[in-house]
């Protein structure tokens, strides 16, 4: 309640006319309030709702008695809770299932019921309070009263659900959006984009100001962009508060400068802003996602190297690439000498630690241009650009003897490797060539393991 009366009590100091501010907060906590605790939060906000009328009488003066105030506060609770309660409740079953793929439908779900209970608590509240709707009242009441409450509720919803998040984590209605956000290295520090954005705000409104003119006005528009900066490289919450202190700023500085005139251009402004941090927060997410699905796609969750598909796939590139520029090109397959042994004596959960100790040094041989992958169960292959078939046998036995040392790890253990090497011909191709080392690898096991067999042909 207190938190609520203090909002309010700052949407007044910020009104740029009797009556209308840029925003009205206090609708973003009631929405939020609701969507955690049900209509537990009605009567608190309730009571919050009367006093605003009492306290709003003292404030402008206006000598209403005492069952006048009552009456009107009643019915401003009835209208406020009741319609901001029932939206809610609308939007509570789906944020708890909020993900990249969602957040789309989540965010229209969340603008629509925006909307539509703003304009519908402005509208009976018009009719209501206001004596109905005559021109003045229509003009001066229903268009403010709708537009800033869509503007509060708009920009300071994700704060309000980030913060009861906090007290009352078990809701977790935010964890399906988290993710990385996507910063490059030499990326400014949040809050010099902050200082920025603020920058940018202060200067067109006092321009605005200044010369009286809507058109400077509408340079405000151009803040979205230092917004989706923010948007794109910062995590939700960041995007949020940056959201929300434009909002606070922007209000601020009509209310002072009295640019009622220009109010509002910076409503819809801040309103379009909203939208759109709110639809381009799924970009970033969803980037996140998909190199979480490229790397489950691509590389084997165990062992990091590249599936079979992807191997392939890039080999054929690669081998292409050397025929065209007359390069040597060499492949390497191995396996574990006696992986079921190991698995039957010692259990899978060994094997797989095996498996990781083998890829692991293979990949500390391998040069960053080399291509690593697994073929399936306990074989590797390598292929090795720009590299003739005798240097590819050299990198097999640097490997060989490096597997040597992954007995120390493992207790009763004896880690050892067998290998087979062929060229890569430009008339075969690397079905051929691939043909040949598993027979050279075949031939490496049958001749005691562990050891290098190559093909010349």
């Amino acid at each position: 309640m207190l938190i609520w009366l203090l909002l309010w009590r700052l949407s007044v100091v910020m009104e740029y006319a009797p009556h209308a501010s840029i925003w009205f907060p206090p609708v973003a906590l009631t929405f939020t309030a609701i969507v955690f605790l049900g209509w537990r939060a009605c009567i608190t906000i309730s009571l919050a709702c009367v006093l605003s009328t009492f306290w709003e009488d003292y404030i402008f003066e206006t000598h209403r008695n005492v069952q006048t105030l009552l009456t009107s506060g009643v019915l401003f609770a009835a209208l406020h809770v009741g319609i901001y309660g029932a939206g809610a409740a609308l939007l509570r079953t789906t944020l708890s299932n909020i993900t990249s793929y969602n957040l789309y439908s989540v965010v229209m779900r969340f603008l629509i019921i925006c909307a539509a209970t703003t304009l519908l608590v402005s509208l009976l509240g018009t009719l209501v309070l206001y004596q109905g709707l005559q021109s003045p009242t229509l003009k001066e009441t229903l268009i403010a009263w709708w537009i800033g409450d869509m503007s509060g509720m708009l920009v300071l919803t994700p704060i309000f659900i980030a913060l009861l998040q906090r007290w009352y984590p078990a809701r977790n209605f935010l964890a399906g959006i988290a993710f990385t956000p996507i910063v490059h290295a030499n990326d400014f520090p949040y809050s010099i984009k902050l200082l920025l954005s603020m920058l940018g705000l202060v200067v067109t409104s006092c321009a605005a100001y200044y010369f009286n003119s809507p058109e400077i006005a509408c340079f405000v528009f151009f803040l979205a962009m230092p917004q989706m900066w923010i948007v794109y490289t910062e995590s939700p919450l960041h995007a949020a508060i940056s959201l929300a202190l434009l909002g606070f700023a922007m209000a601020g500085l009509v209310s002072l400068l009295g640019i009622a005139t220009q109010a509002y251009i910076f409503q819809f402004a801040l309103c379009v802003m909203a939208c759109s941090t709110y639809f381009s927060m799924a970009v970033p997410a969803l980037i996140s996602d998909n190199r979480e699905l490229h790397q489950q796609a691509h590389f084997d969750s165990l062992t990091k190297a590249l599936t079979r598909h992807s191997f392939f796939n890039t080999a054929e590139q690669l081998a292409k690439q050397a025929v065209r520029y007359h390069e040597s090109l060499s492949l390497i397959v191995f396996d574990i000498d006696k992986f079921k042994q190991i698995n039957d004596t010692h259990g899978h959960t060994v094997g797989d630690a095996v498996l990781k100790s083998v890829a692991s040094v293979a990949r500390s041989v391998c040069r960053e241009s080399d291509l690593f992958g697994r073929f399936g169960g306990d074989e590797f292959l390598i292929l090795l650009p720009n590299t003739p078939l005798e240097a590819g046998v050299k990198v097999a036995e640097q490997i060989r003897n490096a597997v040597s040392h992954v007995s120390a790890q493992f207790e009763d253990i004896d880690v050892s490797c067998s290998f087979g090497v062929a060229p890569v011909k430009a008339v075969e191709g690397l079905d051929e060539a691939f043909e040949l080392a598993d027979r050279q690898l075949l031939a490496a096991k049958r001749a005691g393991r562990n050891q290098v067999k190559c093909s010349p042909f």
